[in-house]
C-alpha cells in the first residue's frame, strides 16, 4: 500500500537564486539566534522561580503549571497560525521587531504582577509576541541559504533556544543570590522589588536591545518572489494542503507534540526538583542546572551543525525524520533526573535535554523547510510551534503538577511524576516518528502528489 508523498518544490521549479551575501546572511543568523535566546529566557523564566512566585502570589502548583503552559500557549497557538501566514507575505523584519517589543514589555509586566490574574495576562501577551519569531526566522534562513547548507545556520538558530535555558538559569541564579545582598539597590524602583521580580524586569528590558539590533538587518528576498500574488497561499488553502497530506503530516506533528511534552518535564520542573529532592537553594539550583544545560547545548549544536546536512544528503527527508525519532529516545534520560541519588548525576541528566532538543529541533526545521512549498513555510513553522506548545509545553508541566499534587500527594515526589510523564510521552513520540518516516519513504514512481495551494 502506498501513501501520498509531499510534493517537492525543489524538483518542480528552477534553482533559486540566493541574493544575500554570506556575511550579511550570517549576521542575520546571529541576530535571530540572540532573539531566540531572549525569547526562550522570557518564556522559561517562571520555571526557575516557581517556589518564590508561589509564595509571593499565594498560588498552587496547578496554577503555576497553568502559568507555565496554558497561559503562554493560548495566544501563542491561536495567533501563531495566522501570524505564520502573515509572515509569508509581509516584512518579516518589522513583524519581528513588533513581536519582540510586545513580549519584552509583557515580561516586565509579569515581574510587577500583583496576583495570579495579572501574571496570567502577562503570559498571554508573551505568547502572542513570541508567536512571530519562529515563522519569520526560519523562513528568512531558508531564503538566505541553499538546501544543502541550511543545517548549520538552522543549528545556530536552534542553539539559541538550547543555550537560553542554561543562560536563563545562570542569570536568574545570580540575580536571586545577589539581590538580597543589595546588588541592585542602586536601581530606581527595580532595586526595591523582590529578587524574582528583578529577574523578570531586567531580562525583559534586554529585549529592547535586540529589537534595536533588528534594525540593522534586511529582510532577504523570498525565493518565490514577494511581488507575485499567485505565490501567496491563503490560510484556508494552505490548511487544505496539509489536510491532503495528512497521512504524513499527522504522525510527524504528533511526534513533535510528544517530544515537547516529554522534554518539558525537565525544563519546567528541573530546578524545582533540585531544591526539593537534593537540598539546593533556588539560586544554586539555577546556576548548577544552567551550567549543565549550556555544556549540553554546545555539544548538541556542534553535532547538529555537521550531522543534519549529512543525514539529509545520504537519506533525504525520510532519514531526517528517523533521526528525529531517535532523538525522542535520546531525550528520555532527562526525565529521569529524580531517579538517582547523586545530585551531580541528576544535573547531568536533567540538562541533557538541551542536547537532544538541539538535534531534534534542527532536524525538524530542516524537514519543514524541505517538505513544504516555499510559500507555506511560515505557516508550517507556525504549525510546528502550535503542536509543540499546545500539547507539549502546556500539558507536560500540568501533568507533572497533577500527579505530584493529586496522585502522590507529596511535593517531594515531583521526580517520580517527571519520570512517568517524560518516559511515556517520549516513547509515544518515537513510535509516531518512525511511522511518519515509513509513510514518507516511498519510491517517487509510486507516489501520488497533491498540488500545492495557489
Amino acid at each position: 500500500m502506498t501513501h501520498a508523498a509531499i510534493p517537492s518544490t525543489l524538483g518542480t521549479s528552477p534553482t533559486p537564486e540566493f541574493r544575500t551575501g554570506a556575511a550579511r546572511a550570517w549576521f542575520a543568523v546571529v541576530i535571530l539566534c540572540l532573539a531566540q535566546i531572549v525569547s526562550t529566557i522570557d518564556r522559561g523564566m517562571l520555571a526557575l522561580v516557581i517556589d518564590p512566585v508561589r509564595a509571593d502570589l499565594s498560588i498552587s502548583e496547578v496554577q503555576i503549571a497553568l502559568l507555565q503552559g496554558l497561559a503562554f500557549s493560548i495566544f501563542y497557538v491561536t495567533m501563531g497560525l495566522p501570524l505564520g501566514a502573515v509572515a509569508d507575505v509581509v516584512s518579516r523584519r518589522l513583524l519581528l521587531i513588533g513581536g519582540i517589543l510586545l513580549w519584552s514589555a509583557a515580561t516586565i509586566c509579569g515581574g510587577l504582577s500583583a496576583d495570579f490574574g495579572h501574571m496570567f495576562a502577562s503570559r498571554l501577551f508573551i505568547g502572542v509576541g513570541e508567536a512571530v519569531l519562529g515563522p519569520c526566522a526560519v523562513t528568512m534562513i531558508t531564503d538566505m541559504f541553499p538546501p544543502d547548507r541550511r543545517g548549520r545556520p538552522m543549528s545556530v538558530y536552534v542553539f539559541g533556544t538550547m543555550i537560553a535555558y542554561g543562560l536563563g538559569s545562570v542569570v536568574s541564579g545570580y540575580i536571586l543570590q545577589a539581590a538580597p545582598q543589595g546588588a541592585f539597590a542602586w536601581m530606581p524602583v527595580v532595586g526595591t522589588l523582590a529578587p524574582w521580580r528583578i529577574a523578570f524586569v531586567l531580562v525583559g528590558a534586554f529585549g529592547f536591545v535586540i529589537a534595536a539590533l533588528m534594525l540593522l538587518m534586511r529582510d532577504p528576498p523570498r525565493l518565490a518572489g514577494i511581488g507575485d500574488a499567485k505565490a501567496r497561499a491563503s490560510l484556508p488553502a494552505s490548511l487544505a494542503y496539509f489536510a491532503s497530506q495528512r497521512r504524513i503530516f499527522v504522525p510527524l506533528y504528533v511526534m513533535v507534540a510528544f517530544f515537547g511534552l516529554g522534554g518539558s518535564v525537565a525544563t519546567g520542573w528541573g530546578a524545582v526538583l533540585l531544591t526539593r529532592s537534593y537540598g539546593f537553594d533556588i539560586g544554586a539550583a539555577g546556576k548548577s542546572l544552567g551550567t549543565g544545560q549550556i555544556i549540553w547545548a554546545v555539544v548538541g549544536a556542534l553535532v547538529a551543525s555537521v550531522l543534519i546536512d549529512r543525514v539529509a544528503r545520504r537519506s533525504g527527508i525520510a532519514g531526517e525524520i528517523r533521526f528525529a525519532a531517535f532523538m525522542c529516545l535520546a531525550a528520555i534520560p532527562a526525565a529521569l533526573g529524580g531517579m538517582v541519588t547523586n545530585s551531580v548525576v541528576a544535573i547531568a541528566l536533567l540538562s541533557e535535554i538541551t542536547c537532544a532538543s538541539a538535534l531534534f529541533g534542527t532536524a525538524m526545521l530542516s524537514i519543514i523547510s524541505e517538505a513544504t512549498p516555499t510559500r507555506m513555510r511560515g505557516l508550517s513553522v507556525a504549525l510546528y510551534a502550535f503542536v509543540l506548545t499546545l500539547i507539549g509545553f502546556s500539558c507536560g508541566p500540568l501533568l507533572v503538577a497533577f500527579l505530584t499534587e493529586h496522585i502522590f500527594h507529596n511535593p517531594a515526589a515531583v521526580g517520580h511524576s517527571m519520570a512517568i510523564v517524560g518516559t511515556v510521552s517520549l516513547l509515544i513520540g518515537t513510535g509516531f516518528g518512525f511511522l511518519a518516516a515509513k509513510r514518507f519513504h516511498i519510491a517517487p514512481s509510486d507516489a501520488t502528489s497533491s498540488p500545492a495551494p495557489q
